[in-house]
């Protein structure tokens, strides 16, 4: 039990593609990091002018709505390779450490796959947002490049994940 309690927080690939995969993911992860700290700051910035001086910053739902869905999607590839993503592993638990390392790749795969699908489909659901014109109520913020982020996100997240599927498929992972 206390194996799956584990997250491999201090994982230093050997390998340079796991070495090179491992710091983008961290400094995207970075990046989310700063993301939520300047959202909590223009939160607070308007919670405060719209209680004090009831002069609240103009759009900061629409800021707040397009800066969560860019930081969740950025901090998601170093969760795929620091191993930190929640494993129910209610039924697992018994069986054999092999079973269980073969279901672990096969998860890895099929994060990989998903991953790279939501990058295809973003894309182009960006393309059509560009396409269009269409920008938020009231900034006329531009909705696509709320989107610009996540492609890159979701295509480090499938590349993180084929790399730990990699790893566990050639017992490099102890």
């Amino acid at each position: 039990m206390a194996e799956a309690l584990f997250v491999d927080t201090d994982a230093r690939p050997d390998a340079l593609i796991g070495r090179v995969l491992h710091k983008l993911c961290r400094f995207f992860a970075v990046c989310a990091g700063i993301t939520l700290i300047l959202m909590a700051l223009m939160s607070l910035t308007s919670i405060v002018g719209r209680a004090l001086f009831d002069k609240p910053i103009l759009g900061d739902y629409e800021l707040v709505q397009m800066l969560s869905a860019v930081a969740v999607t950025m901090s998601l590839p170093f969760c795929q390779m620091i191993r930190g993503h929640i494993i129910v592993d209610f039924f697992t638990t018994a069986l054999p450490a092999r079973v269980n390392k073969r279901l672990d790749i096969f998860a890895s795969l099929v994060m990989a796959v998903a991953a790279f699908i939501f990058c295809w489909r973003i894309t182009l659901g960006m393309m059509d947002l560009y396409g269009n014109g269409d920008a938020s109520m009231l900034l006329n913020l531009q909705t696509w490049w709320g989107y610009a982020p996540m492609v890159p996100s979701f295509f480090l997240l499938g590349c993180a994940a084929l790399y730990t599927a990699w790893v566990d498929f050639t017992g490099a992972r102890a």
